[in-house]
């Protein structure tokens, strides 16, 4: 590579080049001229590659950046087009033989680097030829570490994925991946299980803010809006030292849209609405956005409601307290210098507010009597600031981040109750890039939570503040192995309700490798020891009068997690086992005290296996998991803010593009198997189920701003309850049912 050639990343380049790609503006070109030799220099280079199956425009944009190569296409010639990936270490052009295998493309080099064409267009050229095919799209990942160790075991969602599947709920989000669940059929009760671990137990993120959202047990915990998601990645297990501190049982980082996500390189201001109608609970959901730019600086807002009745079940009953009213929005503005300094700042809030049961996880106790239902409303905000250079890539390259995050419960019935959890957090970090595929990252973090019940009667809260220091490695020793390992410190002090204070230290350690055996198959493993310090307590079950003379032990985990992968000509296929043990895990109650801790376990194993065919895909995922407390088998009650049993798990995601037409046709499989684990535990067996859903999008030819789409969900009308929803193993308890057979009508236009 000649010294005048400067990588270009993604987030500059790729991202101007996909939106006149996929707008079909015509021909897009690379904003660097390089010389023929150079470029073929970078095509016969041998680089790392890991490219899974997906549409073309995004999968090349994760080639450009892995390859260090800059190319111009048409968008009509790949807005239909997918590819099987491609995965291994080997030169550009091998890579792109596989990558592009049958797509009936060719490109060719140029002074001004590699164009895209249909076969015998613009063969008068004297330049290089080489079959396949070059275009950037920014739907991918976005993540300047995906080749990273510490990503070998990621899951993740991109904007493709979220495009495909036009989330409604956070299940909707992570469809089709058998390692994370999401219980509950009601939005705001909602939690997110990974590997059977509560997410409580998991560094969680929004634009890189903090979140601390546990109020109530019978609530959800992170309300999210998907419309406002531009990408979500999960760390099962292993999280890196940069994930944040507390990252017990692994991270979830979610990323909302941002101006250049939507709006075209070539448009100064833009705008979409959407309209869709469920049904079956009548239910109305309209969105509207509008955005802009204007010499370095943009702007973006986006405004959603949704307003409807309850849902019936498989048995056309009605699910009490599963009506729509909600509210959402998102709001940036940002400003990037010509010198490549990016300032932005945020703000988020969603807004649920309707009746729901009176234990909001829960349809209804068969005992007691309690009312039906009764006003919850729930309240989530976000707000940040941020400070990064995304086109560095020398030894200064930082990011800075503060924010502020919050969830505010309120339950009228029956003493007037709030709970008001809130995270003031800040980073400022550098990442020491020494070469391509060797990073050092060094930062220092700060919390300051607080967890908050009043009601007429009683003012009372906990808090904790925390100082962290973190250092992560990312390097490639050898051309086949990757490796990552981190290390960080933490100082907390926590409050208890009596103002007594709790100051406590500790260190966390992780390391993960992937090795390369052969050109398609790779192997990967990992292992971390967190301390996590002393937990909040849910703010609905503190007591005024709790006793911290005796302290409380910090909690530690232990988290390890093994795999092989193999990727061939579209066919991919992977397996993995897991491990996570955490000790002194807070496990307070109102008439207990706040210093009890419990110990528990999670384990099993992920399989998984797929197959493009370019025009489409079908992949399925199959997890099977189990999770003990204090060594023995335990049911949903005993597992409450740790985890949840969950046994096994199937997953199914198909879909089918007909190229020319603007048709696209999928759908979905969601299984469960009978679990006996909770018998063992004294309680009764989850039972199985199957749902199977599909779906149709079209985007007319001739009114290219418009895009339809028909959902038809729990085709064979299935009577059942999501396997991480509480309850469904007690005879005194009648779980919340998820939806029975319904349609969705879905419409968006752009202006």
């Amino acid at each position: 590579m000649v010294d005048e050639y400067r990588p270009v990343r993604l987030s500059a380049v790729a991202m101007a080049i996909s939106f006149a790609a996929a707008l079909g503006t015509g021909a897009v070109t690379s904003a660097m001229a390089q010389d023929d030799a150079t470029l073929l220099a970078q095509s016969d280079a041998r680089h790392r590659f890991d490219i899974a199956p997906q549409p073309l425009t995004d999968a090349i944009a994760l080639f450009s950046e892995q390859a260090n190569m800059q190319i111009s296409a048409h968008g009509d010639l790949v807005r239909e087009v997918r590819t099987g990936g491609v995965s291994g270490t080997m030169t550009g052009a091998d890579a792109l033989q596989r990558l592009l295998a049958g797509t009936g493309l060719v490109y060719r080099i140029t002074n001004d680097g590699a164009i895209i064409h249909a076969p015998g267009a613009g063969q008068e050229s004297s330049g290089p030829m080489r079959l396949g095919t070059i275009v950037v799209e920014s739907g991918a990942m976005q993540d300047e570490h995906a080749l990273a160790a510490d990503r070998a075991s990621s899951i993740g969602v991109s904007a493709a994925d979220l495009e495909r599947r036009r989330p409604r709920d956070l299940r909707d989000v992570f469809k089709g991946e058998s390692a994370v669940s999401v219980g509950n059929s009601i939005p705001s009760s909602q939690k997110l299980y990974v590997h059977g671990v509560e997410e409580t137990n998991l560094a969680v993120s929004i634009d890189g803010v903090r979140q601390n959202n546990k109020v109530f047990h019978h609530n959800g915990t992170t309300l999210i809006d998907p419309s406002l998601l531009k990408q979500a990645r999960v760390d099962p297990g292993v999280a890196p030292a940069d994930a944040g501190p507390a990252a017990m049982g692994g991270s979830v980082v979610y990323e909302t849209v941002d101006v250049g996500d939507v709006l075209s390189p070539d448009r100064n201001v833009g705008g979409f609405t959407t309209l869709s109608f469920d049904t079956d609970s009548e239910t109305f959901t309209n969105g509207y956005s509008a955005y802009g730019r204007h010499e370095g600086f943009e702007g973006l807002g986006f405004f959603k409601f949704a307003k409807g009745d309850e849902v019936t079940d498989g048995n056309g009953e009605f699910v009490n307290g599963s009506e729509s009213d909600v509210l959402s929005g998102l709001a940036k503005l940002g400003y990037e210098s010509d010198e490549g300094h990016r300032f932005e700042v945020f703000g988020e809030r969603v807004r649920d507010s309707a009746k729901r049961p009176f234990r909001a996880n829960i349809g209804r106790l068969t005992t007691g009597t309690n009312p039906v239902t009764r006003q919850y409303t729930t309240n989530r905000e976000n707000y940040g600031a941020q400070f990064s250079m995304p086109h560095a890539d020398g030894l200064f390259d930082p990011e800075i981040v503060v924010g502020y995050s919050g969830t505010k419960l309120k339950v009228p019935v029956p003493f007037g109750s709030i709970g008001e959890t809130t995270s003031l957090s800040a980073k400022v970090q550098n990442d020491f890039n020494l070469s391509e595929g060797n990073t050092i990252t060094v930062g220092t973090d700060f919390y300051d939570d607080k967890a908050r019940y009043y009601d007429p009667g009683v003012d009372m809260h906990e808090s904790s503040t925390n100082a962290g220091v973190y250092g992560q490695a990312r390097l490639t020793p050898m051309e086949d192995f990757r490796v990552s390992f981190g290390l960080r410190g933490d100082y907390q002090i926590f409050e208890g309700v009596d103002g007594s204070d709790l100051e406590q230290s500790g260190t966390s350690g992780n390391v993960s490798a992937a090795y390369d055996i052969l050109d398609h198959v790779t192997v990967k493993a990992g292992y971390s020891r967190v301390w996590g310090g002393v937990a909040l307590s849910e703010n609905f079950i503190m007591n005024q009068n709790w006793d911290y003379t005796d302290g409380i032990e910090p909690v530690t985990s232990k988290n390890y997690t093994s795999g092989l992968e193999f990727n061939y000509e579209g066919f991919s296929a992977g397996a993995g086992i897991f491990r996570s043990d955490f000790k002194n895990v807070r496990d307070p109650s109102f008439n207990g005290g706040p210093g009890v801790v419990t110990d528990f376990r999670t384990q099993g194993y992920d399989l998984s296996l797929g197959y493009d065919w370019g025009a489409g895909f079908a992949r399925a995922t199959y997890t099977d998991s189990r999770i003990k407390v204090e060594g023995n088998y335990a049911d949903s009650f005993t597992t409450n803010y740790l985890g949840m049993p969950l046994g096994k798990i199937i997953a199914l995601e198909v879909a089918h593009r007909f190229d020319g037409l603007g048709l696209t046709l999928g759908g979905t499989m969601d299984a469960a198997l009978t679990n006996r684990d909770t018998e063992l535990a004294g309680s009764e067996k989850q039972n199985s189920y199957k749902v199977f859903s599909s779906y149709a999008e079209y985007e007319p030819e001739d009114l290219d701003f418009l895009t339809l789409r028909v959902e038809a969900n729990n085709i064979l009308d299935e009577v059942y309850s999501d396997r991480a929803t509480y309850g469904q193993e007690f005879s005194t308890v009648e779980p919340l049912r998820e939806q029975g057979r319904s349609f969705l009508l879905w419409a968006r236009a752009e202006f």
